[in-house]
């Protein structure tokens, strides 16, 4: 199965009050990095991350991470992830996973990521739900396994993860790790193509055009596949064109109209 998958590191910084150890100068941190001053944000964030401060420890990876007030320095970024991963920074847990996934740093380890991505999925981050899906999918790390791909791909999904919501979806349809059903995998198609994954627009498309899993209705079909051509998405092209010989004029103009509707609200209750 094609899958969608994202595999990009958190680098947003924490930027709220915490009563770790010294707040205060947490505090004061947060504030010179949103006047830009990086170097003081470091300075403040530094000692409270080798007393323990796990936001400041995450902070100083991101820090390091992204070259912000120091040189670049993956090492140096790992070794403040880990410590505030250990102590349950959910977004620290999830870079690791990244990190040792794609070897930035590190020896490529899937195992290692497997389970920096389970920790971090287990605390509801949805970007590691869905990267643990894929890694179960792909069987990286892991023996595959499609009744947890699909399991963690779920979890995502319904906290609006794109890419999972499409996954999900192509399941539901091809019956992998879940019971096969249509109407389900229209549901989360839809939800991806909401969003604007221009696969999810396609297989809608598709749906419609066979009367899988909703009312086979070939203007809604030509809506989704001219939608998705315009992101550039060649095989919906030829499939409008195919469609449009067996639509009556009436037909072409509805779907020609609900195509600028649905764009006009962006993709949303089309």
């Amino acid at each position: 199965m094609k899958s969608l998958s994202k595999y990009i590191a958190s680098l947003i910084l924490i930027l709220t009050y915490s009563k770790e150890v010294s707040g205060g100068n947490f505090q004061k941190g947060i504030d010179a990095y949103r006047k830009g001053h990086n170097s003081i944000a470091i300075r403040e964030w530094e000692p409270l991350a080798r007393q323990g401060h796990a936001n400041a420890q995450y902070n100083l990876g991101v820090m390091y991470d992204k070259g912000h007030g120091v040189p670049r320095n993956k090492v140096t970024a790992i070794k403040w992830y880990k410590r505030a991963a250990e102590q349950g920074v959910t977004l620290a847990q999830y870079n690791l996973g990244v990190i040792y996934e794609k070897g930035a740093g590190v020896r490529q380890n899937y195992k290692v990521a497997v389970e920096w991505y389970t920790s971090a999925a287990q605390n509801g981050n949805a970007n590691a739900q869905n990267n643990l899906g894929i890694m179960y999918m792909r069987g990286l790390g892991v023996p595959r396994n499609y009744k947890t791909v699909a399991k963690w791909l779920k979890r995502a999904a319904e906290q609006g993860k794109a890419s999972a919501q499409y996954n999900l979806g192509s399941m539901y349809d091809k019956g992998m790790g879940v019971p096969q059903n249509k109407k389900a995998a229209v549901k989360w198609y839809k939800r991806a193509a909401e969003q604007g994954v221009a696969v999810a627009q396609f297989k809608l498309g598709l749906m419609h055009k066979r009367g899988q899993g909703t009312p086979k209705t070939l203007a809604l079909a030509h809506m989704w596949w001219n939608i998705a051509r315009k992101k550039g998405y060649t095989d919906a092209a030829i499939n409008m064109k195919e469609i449009e010989k067996i639509m009556s004029p009436s037909q072409l103009e509805k779907a020609q109209t609900l195509a600028l509707e649905c764009l006009a609200k962006n993709y949303k209750g089309c």
